[in-house]
This record gives C-alpha cells, sequence and structure tokens, in this order.
C-alpha cells in the first residue's frame, strides 16, 4: 500500500487498457507496488485463440478501471513489448492521481525513471491539469495527470 492514499491510479477517459509486457510477474508487482493497482485474477480465455491465452493476468486501479497485462514471451509473432491495445495507442496511459506532486515524490523515491519534471498546462482546454511521464521497467511510456482546479479557474 502506498504511504500517500491519494496516489492510487485509476485510468484516465477509460476503463480497460490491454497491455503486453515481456516478464508478467515484474509488471504485476510494477502496477502493484508503484500504482496501487490490485491484482483480481487471471483473464478469463478469449473467443479467439491468441498467443497470450493463460498468460494473462487482470489488475483493478481505484475507481474499477481494468489493465489487463499479458505475457508476450515466447509468443508467435505479434504485439512488441508494451503493446497497449486501445484506439490511441500511440499515447502514453494515463492514469488518474488526487496528488500531482506527491506521485511524483513516491514515483522517484521507488526508482521509477520519471522523464523531466512535472507539468501544469496554463491555459486551453486542458488549464490546470499537471502531467508527470514515466518509464515502467520494460520501457513503456505512462503519466499520471490530475488537475490543479485554481489554474483552471485563473489560469496561473
Amino acid at each position: 500500500m502506498l504511504p500517500w492514499s491519494s496516489l492510487a491510479a485509476t485510468l484516465h477517459e477509460s476503463d480497460y487498457v490491454r497491455i503486453s509486457v515481456p516478464d508478467l510477474p515484474q509488471a504485476v508487482s510494477f502496477f502493484r507496488n508503484v500504482l496501487d493497482c490490485q491484482l483480481v485474477g487471471t483473464a478469463p480465455a478469449l473467443p479467439v485463440k491468441t498467443a497470450s491465452d493463460g498468460n494473462s493476468q487482470l489488475m483493478v486501479c481505484e475507481t474499477g478501471s481494468i489493465v489487463e497485462l499479458y505475457s508476450n514471451h515466447g509468443s508467435a509473432p505479434g504485439p512488441s513489448p508494451g503493446n497497449v491495445e486501445r484506439a490511441d495507442a500511440a499515447e502514453p496511459v494515463q492514469f488518474v492521481s488526487g496528488n500531482i506532486a506527491n506521485a511524483d515524490q513516491w514515483l522517484r523515491a521507488a526508482g521509477v525513471r520519471v522523464i523531466g519534471s512535472p507539468q501544469t498546462l496554463r491555459s486551453g482546454l486542458f488549464a490546470g491539469m499537471t502531467v508527470v511521464t514515466f518509464v515502467s521497467p520494460w520501457g513503456l511510456r505512462l503519466q499520471l495527470v490530475g488537475w490543479d482546479a485554481n489554474v483552471a479557474a485563473t489560469g496561473q
């Protein structure tokens, strides 16, 4: 359990994401220990046979968002490590955090590679949104996002 309860993550603008990983136990540990997601079990078999059948774990994050981690180790040619199956897979997977400053400190203290410092948007549709970009142990770019209502209201 994380020292700050506001760090528990939930997916941003999505309820489900499926991510291929080269080392399933490592990925489960990362999502549990760094993002405070809970392991809920093995994903059910899909109606269409896939290379990941039997090598998939479901994690639930904060408000019920589901992350399915599936092993691509030893599979036939297909998704590369860190492949994210969703409509906008070119973008990092975003998780919401209630306290970005604490989340940034937690990631750094946990030895996670954080890219730059938290960035707060000052204008536009996403004014007040603060983003921290970080990298999983297998190289997948992820982000924690949060909102500062004062910035959103004043633009400062």
